[in-house]
């Protein structure tokens, strides 16, 4: 080993030194010093390293390899003593070359201690880290940028939950300077209504964060005292020296729970109104003891009417302004919500304290009753029918107020005279049929399980021309049903195209049987349309299936209109009609003289007949007023081209002036009862009617 002196044996522990840890040792810078600081050993290297040989070296202050900061801060003698007084001191550092360049030193250095206790040196490994520190001072650099570039807040934490950096994102997230977010605690940052606030502090105070990592979603507050929620993941790391730290990053989910609590909103408000809808209805009552609450349920009347007449910008400014109405009139405790089109739930919490039903049911209707006031309209009224319903001190639940309450609100709605309803103990149950009720009839349509009477229509000779198909249900428990019992089912149930279909489907099948006349032709079957209309898309495409499977021919089939659908008749329905009557295919206006179509509207339809309705006919013996009607009804028909039919023809009395003022045609118990399809069958087989007298009939 060259430059090894032989005086006080430090040499010989160099020796040992390299012979203990092997060859690799020759790689490193290993010296000896003496108490002082003055090498005294110096191998090939510490040769390499430095570029300094073992003459140059030896005898020297080691200090001559430090950097003028150093010497300034008296870093080697402390480096000596730091070794003397623990045994050993590892330190890392700038160090300086024979030719005044740089190397990043790692060094070891161990005391050396006589038998008798005197500090005879130092032995020092020194390892040249150049290109590792630079390696690391790089990756530390690139760390650093993207630590201070990084759009996310990310938070250097102690293990006792102090910061110990932070990065641009987090202090512009949480409106701090770096000096006021230096030192500062994380349960500081944290919202004080935050639930969690305290645990979290107890967690750091004992300064032994858990191994887990863990995400959670915190409200944090700013410096300006402003709320931001951040979703935090916060993981534990571990220093050189083995001291655990935290590592945090604070994304800012403030928007993404804004939009939350927006989507929330709608998913349970009327985006109209603003009120609270059925979902939020439900949620709000879910789990709440309802016994003794007043629950109206309110259906605006012939709302439909304001949307036909005045449009529906106008029927939006309605519901709007009821609304309005029901959040500033209504006592606050009480709940308004809008629960479909032209439907609004109310619920009062404490009926006594609001003066008792009676008074509550006239708060709301007056509330509906009152004018409103539309842009471009005179002030218009609307009525609500109210179905009321009372929690019962027992057992009553907010799903079976809900429920009496809507069939409260049909059994107003089905009365002409009482628009308020109060529910009874028989209320769900009667509703409960007629749910059964409309399910069976739903059933009893798609299998075609309906019957059809049909009603003869004569001339004056008692000829029948035609029979109208009267649609009948056999009932499994209840018998035979008449119209009366279940239109009104299919009319809730929206029903009414289907049992259209049917009753069409089923009249042309049945037409199809009846005996041939001597000119080729069957007596005509007269269908009437309760919804179906030329104006619907499948209208025509309905008619040719059903013809094509049925074979009867469509030019001996009449279809009956209501007065009332005339004026609903859309330009591609007048359109249809004309094609059909072209193909042989009659319409017959039914009721006429009930509803309210023009003059106009009727010229320009393809009419074939107009039938006088019954109610004008009952009394046209008696009445002149009615006889009247008839008549000029009558020369209308005459004048426009079309067939006039009277119905409900009871009386020879009847007949003969209804004859007389013009009617062709005519149907009702003079001349025959609605009956079933083999008795129509025979009748037709037999020939002209005679009119049947008051025992017959």
């Amino acid at each position: 080993m060259s430059g090894v002196e032989n005086g006080p044996g430090i040499g010989a522990d160099a020796e040992e030194l390299i012979g203990r840890f092997g060859a690799s040792l020759w790689e490193y810078a290993v010296y000896t010093l003496d108490p002082l600081g003055v090498v005294s050993t110096w191998n090939h290297g510490a040769e390499r390293i430095t570029g300094a040989s073992a003459e140059e070296v030896i005898g020297r202050n080691i200090s001559v390899f430090y950097t003028a900061e150093q010497l300034a801060a008296g870093q080697p003698e402390e480096l000596l003593e730091q070794a003397a007084r623990f045994g050993s001191h590892t330190d890392e550092g700038w160090r300086v070359r024979k030719d005044g360049t740089r190397f990043w030193a790692h060094v070891t250095t161990i005391a050396l201690w006589s038998s008798d206790g005197t500090l005879r040196g130092f032995a020092r490994v020194t390892r040249d880290d150049t290109e590792l520190h630079s390696r690391l001072e790089r990756s530390l650099r690139q760390f650093r940028d993207l630590f201070g570039l990084t759009p996310v807040g990310i938070g250097v934490f102690d293990r006792y939950g102090y910061v110990l950096d932070s990065n641009p994102a987090l202090r512009e997230l949480l409106g701090y300077r770096e000096h006021e977010m230096s030192g500062a605690h994380i349960a500081n940052m944290v919202h004080p209504d935050e639930p969690g606030r305290e645990s979290l502090r107890l967690a750091f105070r004992s300064g032994k964060p858990p191994n887990e990592d863990f995400t959670q979603e915190w409200s944090m507050i700013r410096a300006d005292g402003r709320r931001v929620i951040c979703e935090l993941h916060i993981a534990k790391s571990v220093r050189a020296s083995g001291e655990s730290f935290w590592l945090a990053v604070f994304q800012d989910v403030t928007e993404r729970h804004r939009r939350a609590e927006e989507w929330r909103y709608w998913a349970t408000h009327d985006s109209l109104t603003g009120l609270p809808n059925r979902a939020a209805v439900n949620e709000l009552l879910s789990g709440t003891d309802t016994r003794g609450f007043a629950m109206l349920y309110c259906d605006i009347i012939n709302f439909r009417r304001i949307n036909e007449s005045l449009g529906l910008r106008a029927g939006d400014e309605l519901l709007i302004e009821l609304a309005k109405r029901m959040r500033s009139d209504l006592p606050r405790e009480w709940l308004a919500a809008r629960m479909a089109a032209d439907e609004y739930l109310i619920v009062c919490p404490e009926p006594a304290a609001a003066g008792g039903i009676e008074m509550i049911a006239d708060t709301v209707g007056e509330l509906f009753h009152r004018p409103v006031y539309l842009r471009g309209h005179p002030p218009i009224r609307v009525s609500a029918s109210i179905g009321i319903a009372v929690g019962e001190e027992t057992t009553s639940t907010a799903d079976e107020l809900l429920r009496s309450a809507g069939a409260a609100v049909m059994e107003a709605k089905a009365s002409e005279r009482r628009r308020i309803s109060v529910a009874g103990p028989e209320t769900i149950s009667e509703m409960e049929r007629k749910v059964e009720l409309e399910s069976e009839l739903r059933t009893a349509i798609e299998s075609d399980e309906l019957t059809l009477f049909y009603q003869p229509i004569v001339r004056a000779s008692g000829a029948i021309l035609a029979a109208e198909a009267l649609v009948r249900w056999r009932h499994p428990r209840r018998g035979l049903l008449s119209p009366d019992t279940f239109l009104p089912v299919a009319e809730s149930a929206d029903l009414l195209g289907e049992l259209d279909r049917c009753v069409l489907r089923t009249a042309m099948r049945d037409a199809a049987e009846w005996p041939v006349k001597p000119d080729g032709h069957r007596a005509a079957v007269s269908v009437n349309l309760a919804e179906l209309s030329p104006g619907d898309p499948d209208f025509v495409a309905t008619l040719d299936t059903i013809e094509n499977r049925t074979g009867f021919d469509r030019r001996d089939v009449v279809m009956e209109l209501l007065e009332t659908s005339l004026v609903n008749v859309s330009g591609r329905g007048r359109r249809t009609m004309r094609e059909l009557t072209e193909q042989g295919l009659r319409f017959a206006v039914d009721d006429f003289g009930t509803g309210y179509s023009s003059l106009a509207r009727l010229r320009e339809l393809p009419i074939d007949v107009i039938k006088i309705d019954r109610d004008f006919v009952a009394d046209v013996a008696n009445t002149r007023a009615d006889l009247m009607v008839v008549k000029a009804i009558a020369d209308l028909a005459k004048a426009i081209g079309c067939t006039c039919t009277a119905e409900g023809v009871e009386t020879f009395e009847q007949f003969e002036l209804l004859r007389d003022v013009g009617v062709h045609t005519f149907q009702g118990w003079l001349f025959a009862p609605a009956m079933p399809l083999t008795e129509l069958k025979a009748l037709l087989a037999a020939g002209p009617l005679e009119q049947r007298t008051g025992e017959n009939a």
